[in-house]
């Protein structure tokens, strides 16, 4: 499996970077990003306003409360997926339960 990452992950990447404002640049090093990258991401995410825009002597990003919600689901949906030490724990739960004869939630 390749190591590259989901949208989903990068938005999460660019929403915890942006979490107390940040420019550009913080982005392109913080989020390991292109500048073309992040111009892709930047506007989608000020459009569904996961961030803001403040422009002061340079464009300053923060995330919204918004952006914190999904920020708090991202991160609850990667836990309940692979456990804290990314284990698959739902799958692994999910394969025991097919093998056994009588799952707990069958009477």
């Amino acid at each position: 499996m390749k190591n590259e990452r989901m949208e989903f992950d990068i938005v999460a990447d660019i929403l915890r970077v942006a979490t107390l404002g940040s420019k550009e640049s913080e982005f392109i090093s913080g989020c390991d990003l292109d500048k073309d990258s992040l111009e892709t991401y930047l506007p989608v995410m000020m459009i569904l306003k996961l961030v803001n825009l403040t422009k002061d002597t340079e464009n300053l990003y923060q995330t919204t409360n918004k952006g914190l919600e999904f920020l708090r689901f991202y991160h609850g949906l990667r836990w309940l997926l692979w456990g804290k030490d990314f284990d698959y724990v739902l799958v692994n739960v999910m394969n025991k339960l097919k093998k056994e004869k009588k799952p707990y939630y069958v009477r």
